[in-house]
């Protein structure tokens, strides 16, 4: 799993958690409107913008640069 951190633009979500290519967790707001959207980068980067997509398949570039990317180990 990774933690995706967004460069602060005022947004209402600054962190993503990205599982198997799906936002499984959001914050600090806005759960109810990411989780569960299709994420189709395969290797992220600070500087990255994700490229989603959600229940009617249309792809959006998010407007707001990737600013760090952790890696979490796997629950065991």
């Amino acid at each position: 799993m990774l933690t995706v951190y967004f460069e602060d633009h005022g947004q209402d979500f600054l962190e993503w958690d990205i599982e198997d290519g799906k936002v499984v967790g959001c914050r600090p707001f806005q759960g109810w409107l990411w989780k569960g959207k299709q994420v189709h980068n395969t290797s992220i980067q600070p500087g990255d913008f994700l490229v989603i997509s959600g229940k009617d398949g249309v792809r959006l570039t998010m407007k707001y640069a990737v600013e760090k990317v952790v890696e979490l180990a796997a629950k065991q």
